[in-house]
């Protein structure tokens, strides 16, 4: 009779975990650390975001989430900036890097950013009261 358990030894383990992750949140990933590289290259800075210290990578990436724009030149709207955080979160994590930047509080302000990109609110159609008639 087969054994319910086998032995798994850490490469088999990284294999699973490797195979579990979702192709498009892998390449999710990929495409957002390769723009942090891209940006921090052309401001003379360290490419590996892992190797920055806590404060210097709340400053860094700050920095690069203010400066960050689409290639036709608009603005992030806030959903992508959350996709982008939670991307490079994912990034640090596999790099086992001591701080969450979605959800330690050191990081608040990081997610704040996005208010000031937000769209403006949908305006009202009419702007008459209602007058109970």
């Amino acid at each position: 009779m087969a054994s319910r358990f086998v032995e798994a030894d850490e490469q088999f383990i990284e294999e699973l975990k490797q195979g579990s992750e979702n192709r498009n949140t892998k390449r999710s990933t990929d495409y957002w650390t390769g723009i942090f590289r891209q940006w921090a290259n052309t401001r003379g800075e360290n490419e590996e975001l892992e190797s920055y210290e806590v404060p210097r990578v709340k400053e860094a990436l700050s920095q690069f989430f203010a400066e960050l724009r689409k290639e036709n030149g608009k603005e992030f709207e806030p959903d992508s900036l959350k996709v982008m955080q939670a991307s490079l979160d994912r990034y640090l994590k596999r790099k086992n890097y001591p701080k969450s930047i979605v959800r330690d509080t050191e990081f608040l302000s990081l997610r704040e950013l996005g208010m000031g990109k937000r769209p403006n609110k949908a305006q009202s159609l009419c702007s008459r009261q209602n007058t109970g008639s």
